[in-house]
């Protein structure tokens, strides 16, 4: 088994401790576990989230690559960042991001429109077509970032918190949009990434299996798994059924990432 997607303390929404992590995918027998912890660059230019403490990026990647190598024998780990796209907060990080060599980098969307969707008052204004719509306009945005990163993560994110008597993101709802995404992660030779912490969806991951079948049909390869747990129970949680859904639509790998190269792992 492999993750790709986990947070420990590093993060503001953790209080789980990297070593009880890696020894929690240790007794899993798990061969790989990447810690992304959040760098959130894009809130510390909404002064209305100044209450978010912010990630030491330094201390962040020197204790996870001190552990990486005591724990080398036992298990691959993966020193990664999940940063929270937003254009304004490019700059941010091309800065800061190129100090350090990290295993991997997911790009997500969490803000809109300078709002978090995890709020409910982003729905509050907002028709579902037009919330789910903006946060689609949002990924395709992140994917030409001038940072580099590996996997886009979360892909229908919006919906974990929506306030709609139906949260489901439809692919034939924004059919062209989520093509062109697809499409563009097809071409720049990202993973798209199948995130097990749906909560609130009504999946049993994200982005939904049309969506994941339609990135099959495009031609689609590069695919990660991620629980984006934040505490040792949830760790490569539902790892088996994604396992079995992704071998029956046809594929035959996942990848973990090491130095930012995609190393095929077979289901």
């Amino acid at each position: 088994m492999i993750d790709t997607h986990t947070h420990c303390h590093h993060s503001h929404d953790s209080k789980q401790s990297p070593r009880d992590m890696i020894e929690k995918a240790i007794a899993l027998n798990m061969e790989y576990l990447a810690i992304t912890d959040h760098y959130d660059a894009e809130l510390t230019l909404l002064p209305e989230f100044d209450y978010i403490p912010q990630i030491d990026l330094e201390r962040h990647f020197a204790e996870l690559a001190s552990l990486k190598e005591e724990y080398k024998d036992k298990i691959q780990l993966g020193v990664g960042i999940e940063c929270g796209y937003m254009k304004e907060a490019n700059a941010l990080y091309l800065d800061n991001l190129a100090k350090y060599d990290f295993d991997l980098t997911i790009n997500s969307i969490h803000t809109i429109e300078y709002e978090d969707c995890y709020m409910k008052s982003y729905f509050d204004k907002r028709s579902k077509f037009e919330a789910y719509n903006a946060y689609l306009k949002a990924v395709r945005e992140s994917l030409d970032c001038p940072y580099h990163y590996d996997v886009v993560g979360h892909i229908g994110y919006v919906a974990r918190k929506a306030t709609y008597p139906d949260p489901m993101l439809y692919y034939q709802d924004h059919k062209d949009l989520l093509d062109d995404i697809l499409l563009t992660i097809i071409d720049k030779g990202k993973a798209l990434e199948i995130n097990t912490n749906s909560k609130g969806t009504g999946l049993d991951f994200l982005p939904s299996k049309e969506i994941v079948e339609r990135y099959k049909t495009l031609g689609g390869e590069l695919l990660t798994f991620g629980s984006d747990a934040h505490a040792i129970e949830r760790i490569a949680d539902k790892y088996p059924l994604v396992v079995d859904y992704l071998k029956s639509i046809g594929f035959e790998y996942i990848f973990k990432y090491i130095s930012h190269k995609p190393i095929a792992v077979k289901l």
